[in-house]
């Protein structure tokens, strides 16, 4: 026994597929620009983790402008990421 004309189960099939794909790839979406995200603030933190660490040892003259993270690496001075 069927409800709808085959036209409208066709169109009522494909949109239940384009449903399950969208809640598939959006939450991938949204996850890799929270990741994105998180790499650029992690770049600014290391940036003024840099800039305070040439603050205070001038004799440390660094680019930092390009990676500071793995400058800070470098120098054996990584963020303490666990505070």
């Amino acid at each position: 026994m069927r409800f709808f004309r085959s036209e409208i189960e066709t169109v009522l099939k494909m949109l239940g597929i384009l449903t399950l794909i969208g809640l598939i790839v959006l939450p991938m979406a949204w996850g890799y620009e929270q990741r994105k995200q998180a790499r650029a603030w992690q770049g600014v933190a290391c940036a003024y983790r840099m800039r305070e660490v040439t603050r205070r040892a001038p004799i440390v003259a660094v680019d930092y402008t390009r990676e500071p993270c793995v400058m800070l690496e470098r120098l054996g001075l990584d963020l303490d990421v666990s505070r």
